[in-house]
C-alpha cells in the first residue's frame, strides 16, 4: 500500500497531494503527535546501551496506527479475520499488546482502520461515467478486486440495515450511486436499484469468499478435508442421480469460473435495471 495512502499516526485515508511531496498526515494535530513521538525516541536512540530503554519502550516510539493497520491487514489477507488479535498484531511488530493500545484503543477500531484503508487503497474513478449502465459496471469490477484482494473485508461492508460508520464506505457507494445522475431518479427508486446491484455483487463475492476460507480451512487441515470435500461433490455427476442438477453443474460449473459468472450475471442483473427503466420512459 503507498505510504501516502494513510495518515501514518491515525490510520485515516488520505487525498493525494495535487503537488510536491505525498502526504503523511491527516491534520495538524497528528502531525503534532508524530513530532512528540520522534523527540521522545531521540534521547532513546542517543543513549549509551546501559541506559537505553526497554524493548518494550522503544517499540513504542516506532509505532503509529498506520504501521499496525498495515500489519493487521497482512494478517487478515493471509488467514482471515479469525487469525486477528491484537497480540498477533504486537508480534508481527515486535512490540508489546499494551504499546499497541496507546494507538488503537481495540481490535473493534484496529478492523475499522483496516476497512478505511483497504477501501481507500483502490482509487475511486476521477471521471464521469459514459452513462449508468457504464458507472456500474465500473463499481461492480472495482468492487469484485477488492473483494480478492482483501477477501475479510466482505463481512464489514455487506448490504445491512444497519449503518456501518465508514467514511471511506460511504465514499464508495457516493461514487456507484453517481452513475445514475441526470436520470431525474426519485431517490427511493435509485436505492432500490442500487440494493438489487449492491446485492447481486456481493453475494457472488461470498461464493468467492465461502471458497477462499474453505481453501485456507483445507491445508491446515491436511490431505482429508480436501479429500472429503471431492467426494461430497462425486456424487452429483453419478449418471441418473440428479437428472437436473447433475447435467446443470456439469455444464455450467465444472470447472466453477466465477468471474466469467459473475459478469454474465452482473449483464443479467443490468438488463433487468434498463427494462425497468424503459417501462418507465427513463434514460
Amino acid at each position: 500500500m503507498p505510504e501516502q495512502m494513510i495518515c501514518t499516526i491515525c490510520g485515516k485515508g488520505l487525498e493525494a497531494a495535487k503537488r510536491g511531496r505525498p502526504r503523511r498526515f491527516c491534520s495538524p494535530a497528528c502531525r503534532a503527535r508524530a513530532y512528540r513521538a520522534r523527540k521522545t525516541a531521540e534521547p532513546a536512540q542517543a543513549s549509551s546501551t546501559a541506559n537505553r530503554a526497554p524493548k518494550d519502550e522503544v517499540g513504542t516510539a516506532q509505532l503509529t496506527a498506520g504501521r499496525i493497520t498495515r500489519a493487521g491487514i497482512a494478517i487478515a489477507d493471509a488467514e482471515g479475520l479469525d487469525a486477528l488479535s491484537m497480540r498477533r498484531v504486537a508480534t508481527e511488530l515486535g512490540s508489546s499488546v499494551m504499546a499497541l493500545y496507546r494507538h488503537v484503543a481495540s481490535k473493534d477500531d484496529l478492523v475499522a482502520l483496516m476497512v478505511e484503508a483497504a477501501l481507500t487503497e483502490v482509487l475511486l474513478p476521477d471521471t464521469p461515467a459514459r452513462n449508468w449502465r457504464h458507472g456500474l459496471e465500473r463499481a461492480a469490477h472495482r468492487d469484485w478486486e477488492l473483494y480478492h484482494r482483501h477477501p475479510w473485508i466482505l463481512s464489514k461492508v455487506l448490504v445491512t440495515t444497519r449503518t456501518h460508520s465508514s467514511r471511506a464506505l460511504a465514499a464508495d457507494s457516493e461514487s456507484a450511486f453517481s452513475a445514475f445522475d441526470g436520470l431525474g431518479l426519485e431517490p427511493a427508486d435509485a436505492f432500490r436499484y442500487m440494493f438489487m446491484f449492491a446485492s447481486y455483487v456481493q453475494g457472488v463475492a461470498l461464493t468467492y469468499v465461502s471458497d477462499v476460507e474453505a481453501e485456507r480451512q483445507a491445508r491446515n487441515s491436511g490431505r482429508r478435508a480436501a479429500n472429503s470435500a471431492g467426494q461430497a461433490g462425486s456424487s452429483l455427476f453419478e449418471p441418473g442421480a440428479y437428472p437436473r442438477l447433475g447435467p446443470a453443474m456439469r455444464a455450467g460449473a465444472d470447472p466453477w469460473d466465477l468471474d466469467a459468472l459473475f459478469a454474465s450475471g452482473l449483464a443479467g442483473v443490468l438488463d433487468g435495471i434498463a427494462a425497468d427503466l424503459a417501462r418507465r420512459g427513463i434514460g
